[in-house]
């Protein structure tokens, strides 16, 4: 007889199930009433599809680590914080409104999993124009800073003719309500890659912020996911494991179009040291 059919184990299951639910209940409850939960912040950034995503989910099997990939309420409290400072009496009590948004974030983190002996959250948010139509790329990084001025930050950066072509695989706004989805030109990518190349270039000598460059992860993942530990403060860490990559389907012609577009930031990047882009 099936587990299913049979009254009695089915009865038990649904009884594990039901303290299961209350036990977790009863934690997070207990988390959100003594904060119970990580105060370090890491935000993972950059130009979309250029390893953001393959990057926080490597991180979120690390000890210690939770991560809430494209929770999106940084980006809604982005455009929160630009409201406060449009009016003058919010503006004027803005540091008490930033700290209750800050317990606001933190409490949106805490009831969504259990969070007790964590000791870091990540969250990822690739800087593309559904997400910030203003395309205030590095206001929203300010924003960031300025709600937890002790967050770190890895920036990732990838080659930008994979990344466009990346791009261009896909449609977007799907996680938006009551919205079309949307193509791009690859125009319009290469503008996105290259003002995401722009904020590496300002944010690669802040101490709080390591330049994440995709292809020497996947070349050299043993020492770049050390680099990567050391700058988080993981210890013991299992080093990320490539995935292989989709072919390019640009035609020559189509590649040194965009080679000679994005030929500015990659000059400046390789002055940095950034140069393992290809």
């Amino acid at each position: 007889m099936s587990s299913l059919s049979d009254p009695s184990k089915r009865n038990s299951s649904e009884k594990h199930t039901f303290i299961k639910e209350v036990t977790r209940s009863a934690i997070l409850k207990l988390q959100r009433n003594f904060r119970l939960f990580p105060r370090e912040i890491c935000l993972i950034s950059g130009a979309p599809r250029s390893g953001t995503s393959v990057l926080c989910e490597w991180l979120s099997h690390q000890a210690g680590v939770s991560a809430f990939p494209g929770s999106r309420i940084l980006v809604s409290i982005d455009r929160f914080i630009a409201e406060i400072h449009r009016f003058q009496n919010l503006d004027r009590d803005s540091a008490t409104v930033i700290n209750l948004t800050r317990h606001l974030v933190f409490d949106y983190y805490s009831r969504s999993r259990i969070l007790i002996g964590k000791r870091l959250f990540i969250d990822k948010e690739p800087l593309e124009p559904i997400a910030f139509p203003s395309k205030g790329y590095e206001q929203f990084i300010i924003n960031v800073r300025m709600l937890f001025p002790e967050s770190k930050l890895l920036l990732v950066i990838r080659d930008p003719i994979a990344t466009i072509w990346s791009m261009t695989r896909r449609t977007w706004g799907e996680s938006l309500t009551n919205m079309e989805t949307k193509r791009f030109t690859i125009e319009e990518h290469q503008e996105n890659w290259s003002s995401c190349a722009d904020l590496v270039l300002k944010y690669c000598s802040d101490p709080n912020t390591y330049i994440v460059q995709f292809e020497r992860l996947v070349n050299d993942p043993e020492n770049e996911s050390r680099r990567i530990f050391d700058f988080l403060k993981i210890r013991k860490g299992n080093s990320f494991q490539p995935r292989q990559t989709k072919e390019i389907g640009f035609n020559n012609e189509e590649q040194e179009k965009i080679f000679r577009m994005v030929q500015p930031q990659l000059k400046l990047l390789n002055a940095q040291g950034i140069s393992d882009l290809r």
